[in-house]
């Protein structure tokens, strides 16, 4: 308890110390709002190769904001790579390349790799992009937003490459990890960010139920006390399971006063679900409840919802 209350101490003196650091964006109606909606590693489970230049342009085509998990090779080049190897993604490679850590192999090492065969021969011609290329894209096309997954990329680097290419704006720096944001915001003042947060249960079970629900109350509870420190948006991980009479853990209850919380602050909530992720009615009925926008394995079922939630239905 001592310890607790020890950490919770620390952290409002740190947002203390840089909550003049940074500008808060103006909030938006959550109607307005579904552009932000991301798209797990740029094109979800299986509708586009992950983490590719092509895929993140599909993205913004359909009016949502890709993620790019933001990682170093060897000689320090940042890449956009969810996996920490290439051996889901990378085709033609020896089976010694596959299992190097991305953090062991150089640039020229990966750039030719193929990483689109794995969902099909017409996106054999896809290769990993490098970070410059990513916001090089976003330059001068100020609706093109970026969900920007920390993997090893830090927060200061990524601030001044975003900045370089007057895209910093444009940004959201997010991380399970609360404490590097304000380092982000620090470097990165008109920069967004967000929170996610995950327990991963593994049934919708009451104790699972409970066990989740006690993580996100010390997280909430933490980011509060530190006074939600350059903090614009939570990301809440859901496990759904329509069999149960509240289908959702954590519970309706529990989401329903986490949101009215976050949005008290001022804060965005966002929400990704990683089962019943092609079920529409699972994005009508956390909608209902107040979520701003999605994150989803599954775009086209977003894509389809997307004028139904605009329209305010």
């Amino acid at each position: 308890m001592k310890k607790h209350a020890f950490l919770i101490l620390v952290a409002f003196v740190a947002g203390t110390v840089l909550a003049e650091t940074w500008e808060k964006p103006a909030p938006i109606p959550r109607e307005k709002g579904l552009y932000r909606c991301q798209i797990h590693r740029g094109g979800g489970k299986k509708a586009r190769p992950d983490n590719s230049l092509e895929t993140f342009l599909w993205c913004w085509g359909h009016g949502c904001t890709p993620e790019a998990d933001a990682r170093l090779t060897k000689d320090g080049v940042a890449i956009a790579m969810h996996d920490a190897t290439l051996k889901r993604i990378g085709r033609g490679i020896s089976s010694e390349l596959a299992k190097k850590k991305i953090s062991e192999l150089t640039w020229n090492e990966v750039r030719d790799v193929d990483t689109g065969s794995y969902l099909g021969p017409e996106y054999a011609t896809t290769r990993l992009a490098t970070m410059e290329s990513v916001f090089a894209a976003m330059k001068g096309r100020p609706e093109r937003l970026l969900y920007l997954d920390e993997k090893g990329a830090p927060p200061e680097m990524m601030a001044e490459m975003s900045a370089r290419f007057g895209v910093q704006e444009q940004v959201y720096y997010c991380s399970p990890n609360w404490q590097l944001i304000p380092r982000w915001r620090k470097m990165a003042p008109k920069g967004r960010s967000m929170v996610w947060l995950g327990a991963w249960p593994k049934n919708n079970s009451p104790a699972e139920i409970a066990r989740t629900e006690k993580f996100l109350t010390q997280k909430l509870d933490e980011m509060e006390a530190a006074g939600w420190p350059g903090i614009d948006q939570i990301q809440i991980h859901v496990r759904t399971d329509l069999s149960k009479e509240d289908p959702f853990c954590p519970s309706t209850p529990f989401m329903k006063a986490a949101i009215e919380r976050c949005h008290k602050a001022g804060v965005g909530v966002q929400t990704v679900t990683w089962t019943e992720g092609e079920n529409k009615d699972v994005y009508r009925r956390l909608w209902a409840l107040g979520f701003d926008h999605f994150t989803t394995d599954y775009p086209d079922t977003l894509f389809a919802l997307l004028p139904e939630f605009a329209a305010g239905k």
